[in-house]
């Protein structure tokens, strides 16, 4: 097992930022795919339990009427997978677009404790979940990535600078 250990941290791809890559690239389509979402009306009738249940967003609805606090989150979406996107070459943008991305799946991870009926009672309850709840749970690992790619990119402007 040592020497499959040490054979793997010698293939290229494993010695470079790869992982950091691959992230990003993910993080981009993401919010590419679901900001794209966000602008068609089944979307944004499909959202609606959700953003009228989160503690954050909750107040979008109110502001802006359903079609509107869809277009408000695709709009976001849309430009934090941007920031992510320019940060492959500018890590100050990148660095935005990671933290709007925090925010972002924040929201979302903070919908999970306040969804009604969230948890199968018949299963015996949590950790069992409906789909609704289910499908909220994907975004506490788009928040650990973007936690990720907000401390690379603080590193790397900090080496930038420093290299100045």
């Amino acid at each position: 097992m040592n020497q499959f250990i040490l054979y793997l941290s010698k293939v290229i791809p494993l010695k470079r930022d790869l992982d950091y890559q691959l992230i990003r690239v993910a993080m981009v389509f993401t919010f590419l795919i679901f900001g794209y979402q966000k602008w068609f009306s089944f979307e944004a009738h499909q959202i609606t339990p959700f953003i009228s249940h989160s503690p954050l967003v909750f107040w979008l609805i109110p502001a802006f009427g359903v079609r509107g606090a869809s277009f408000f989150l695709g709009t976001t979406e849309w430009l934090f997978g941007t920031l992510i996107f320019l940060g492959f070459w500018n890590r100050g943008l990148g660095v935005l677009g990671a933290l709007g991305s925090i925010v972002t799946f924040l929201g979302t991870v903070t919908i999970i404790p306040f969804f009604p009926n969230a948890w199968a009672t018949e299963a015996g309850g949590f950790p069992a979940m409906y789909l609704p709840v289910a499908f909220l749970m994907k975004d506490i690992l788009f928040l650990a990535a973007s936690f990720y790619l907000l401390k690379q990119d603080l590193m790397r402007a900090v080496l930038e600078t420093a290299r100045r």
